[in-house]
């Protein structure tokens, strides 16, 4: 059961790192160049690329990809409005809940569903309601990959005891020779 949900997670991670490559590149593209929005959508694009790489090394069950992939879960875990910054991303795919206070100060609930990648990375966003949000999705799939134990771990390490098993053996043997 775990294995499927690691397939899951991973195919998740790459088509959301893929699709949101794509639009991060075009927003780039098609927006008029300005210093603030490139360095903003830099760094959008480099947690795509990260997402991207996660996914593939998840999929290959490296040690590297579980890691990379609970930083990415984490990453698209808070979701988070204010004037002063807007953070949200969202990859493959995410199911959240909010609150929000607009700017009438009314309430409002909800929750978004949120299909291959999206983000909103905005910083001195004037008129912004305040909002916090949480991702379902993230939720269960850090709880999978904390879970999770890449074989490649495990067989480096039996291979590396066999190694420290035949060096101590070779010297066993040098010193009753000698």
């Amino acid at each position: 059961m775990s294995k499927i949900w690691i397939r899951i997670i991973s195919i998740l991670e790459i088509v959301g790192g893929l699709s949101g490559i794509a639009f991060v590149v075009w927003e780039i593209v098609a927006t008029p160049i300005e210093r603030h929005p490139v360095a903003i959508g830099a760094i959008a694009l480099a947690v795509y690329v990260f997402s991207f790489i996660a996914g593939v090394a998840l999929w290959l069950e490296r040690p590297f990809g579980r890691f990379a992939s609970i930083v990415v879960q984490a990453i698209q875990l808070p979701k988070y409005i204010s004037q002063l910054i807007i953070f949200m991303f969202s990859f493959g795919f995410d199911v959240y809940v909010y609150g929000m206070l607009t700017t009438n100060a009314q309430p409002v609930f909800g929750f978004e569903l949120k299909f291959p990648a999206f983000n909103q990375l905005l910083v001195n966003v004037p008129d912004a309601p305040v909002a916090f949000g949480i991702s379902i999705s993230s939720c269960v799939f850090l709880g999978v990959l904390l879970r999770f134990k890449p074989k490649r771990l495990s067989q480096d390490d039996g291979i590396d005891g066999q190694r420290a098993e035949q060096a101590l053996a070779a010297d066993s043997v040098e010193s009753g020779g000698s």
